[in-house]
């Protein structure tokens, strides 16, 4: 506490008691929310006893600590109940605190009183008194109308201006997550005066967040290869693009099947694997010792199209798959591939990633359901902020190989364009534009307006944000309407108005390459569709939730096809 506050409050305790108890405890209405039947809780700061009181009669096992000696004194002989239970200590120099390991802390009306110096103190010695999964119920002044001089009121006393955004902040960046918010008049009937309170709760397993968690796996996991990195960006795509592929376990836990990462690596290290100069992609590789696991496989599947476009034909196989075309041969050695990748991540970064974090790993794999386990939090955070994090990872990733292959004086901004690279848009699209126009395609999905034998074909959701070819993102469309839309999502509105002709597209496309729409669909909807009945209303639900989100998360403009008419 600050000492010209301690100092007030040491020399008019009695009054300040009798006030206190003169009103009903502005935070007792949320003893309830906030702490768990029989839970063992501190007062911090306890002042007249009158909240500690409050918390024991209500079935808590409820301390108090208070640093003016004269307050602990009157604390006791307005509450009888509480003695032995009042101990001396405030903010942030709180002492033995009862042994700590509480199940609850209130800290009501007290903050305010400690100096921005001692503030972090404060706030770990709060977090030091909690056990993991503890609650903090806190209360701060949100506005003052007798501060007369800088932060002080007419008796001297210490108001430090911290508004609750900025004290839940600090909190939450020691290990805290915010659960409840209110805000209320001041109980004293101050002009002027205002309270925000806070219900916080210290996070298990340490305080790291999960986005610190994917920052140390990133920043402080040894890394013998580029394993984590791919690791990562895949699960940031996946909850962005492929949300519906995740399976909700229980306990906590989230599952991604590991086909889909194991797809997503396949395209990651293409065209790493395809450069002329061998870019290694592990310590081991660089000294010349043992190559990627999986090298040999995916350059097996590389091999037939090496000579037939930009990085070994990449884009060429794309086709072939999509188009399905691909040959038995091809077809044995893209399941050869998957298995070696999928063996890698299970072998590697699910069982490795997190030994910077000092409280075990951080994913999980199970057998049977062949799916990597994370906890919900981190799902959340991919969910929330994966489109960051994959264009983060990308550049770290780069970063990596300069340094391990530091003896070919690789340069990062020269992998950069290896691991952005894609098979390509303009050649992607000939296969819907082969089967709109086959199939007599006759009007623009967004204008309705009459194709007239020209047809441009269009991702809904743009491919500069979501690299996507897939074919439920394809439909026809007019030229100028096309190039009004440009990089732009469509208005929610005109995604219901154009519901019938989008899902008449897809009818196209599924009739003529069936297995390609299929399996495409499939990772979208997270589930096979069946193959008669309402399957186009549970891709275009499944199709809506991607634009919407994409365009909530990104920002992205939208676009009414009014004015293109």
């Amino acid at each position: 506490m600050d000492p010209r506050t301690f100092a007030f409050y040491t020399d008019h305790a009695a009054e300040i008691a009798r006030r206190y108890e003169s009103v009903v405890s502005p935070v007792e209405r949320y003893f309830a929310q906030a702490f768990t039947p029989g839970a063992r809780v501190l007062d911090v700061g306890c002042g007249s006893g009158r909240d500690a009181a409050r918390l024991l009669a209500s079935g808590y096992d409820a301390y108090g600590i208070e640093p003016v000696e004269a307050l602990r004194l009157a604390a006791v002989v307005a509450h009888p109940e509480l003695a032995g239970r009042i101990g001396k200590g405030g903010l942030p120099r709180t002492g033995d605190a009862f042994g700590g390991e509480f199940d609850g802390i209130l800290c009501s009306a007290v903050l305010m009183h400690v100096p921005d110096t001692d503030l972090l103190d404060a706030a770990l010695a709060i977090r030091r008194l909690l056990k993991p999964g503890g609650r903090l119920l806190l209360s701060i002044t949100a506005s003052r109308g007798d501060l007369l001089s800088g932060d002080r009121d007419a008796n001297g006393r210490l108001f430090a201006p911290y508004s609750a955004d900025e004290v839940s902040l600090l909190l939450e960046r020691l290990g805290f997550v915010l659960i409840s918010r209110w805000e209320s008049d001041d109980v004293l009937g101050r002009s002027g005066t205002s309270w925000t309170t806070l219900l916080l709760e210290r996070r298990s397993g340490g305080q790291l967040r999960p986005i610190d968690q994917i920052e140390s796996i990133l920043n402080r996991d040894r890394k013998e290869a580029t394993y984590k990195f791919a690791l990562i960006r895949a699960l940031a795509e996946i909850a962005t693009q492929e949300a519906r592929c995740a399976v909700w376990s229980g306990g906590g836990r989230v599952g991604v099947p590991i086909q889909r990462i194991a797809e997503r690596w396949l395209l990651y290290y293409w065209p790493v694997l395809a450069h002329p100069d061998k870019i290694p992609q592990s310590r081991a590789e660089a000294a010349g010792g043992k190559p990627l696991k999986f090298r040999s496989a995916l350059s097996a599947l590389m091999e037939p199209f090496a000579q037939q476009g930009a990085h070994a034909g990449l884009t060429a196989w794309h086709l072939a798959r999509t188009s399905d075309q691909l040959d038995a041969a091809s077809r044995s050695r893209l399941q050869a591939a998957l298995r070696s990748i999928a063996e890698t991540i299970r072998s590697g970064p699910v069982t490795f990633s997190g030994s910077g974090l000092g409280v075990g790993p951080v994913f999980g794999y199970d057998t049977a359901s062949r799916l990597v386990l994370m906890p919900t939090e981190l799902w959340r955070e991919f969910s929330l902020l994966g489109h960051w994090i994959a264009d983060a990872v990308v550049v770290r990733w780069a970063a990596l190989t300069q340094q391990i292959a530091r003896r070919q004086d690789l340069d990062a901004g020269g992998v950069l364009p290896l691991l952005l690279a894609r098979p390509e848009a303009t050649r992607s699209v000939q296969l819907a534009r082969a089967a709109y126009l086959d199939a007599g395609a006759s009007l623009c999905t967004w204008s309705s307006r009459p194709l007239k034998g020209t047809l441009a074909v269009d991702h809904v959701i743009p491919f500069a944000l979501w690299g996507n070819n897939d074919l439920w993102n394809l439909v026809p469309a007019d030229p100028k309407v096309n190039l009004s839309k440009s990089d732009k999502l469509p208005a929610s509105e005109l995604l219901e108005e154009s519901k019938h002709r989008i899902v008449a597209s897809w009818g196209v496309l599924r009739d003529r390459l069936p297995e390609a729409f299929g399996c495409q669909a499939q990772v979208l909807a997270g589930e096979p569709l069946p193959k008669t009945g309402a399957w186009a209303d549970k891709l275009f639900s499944r199709f809506r939730e991607a634009v919407e989100f994409t365009a909530l998360q990104r920002g992205v403009e939208r676009w009414s096809v009014n004015g293109s008419r």
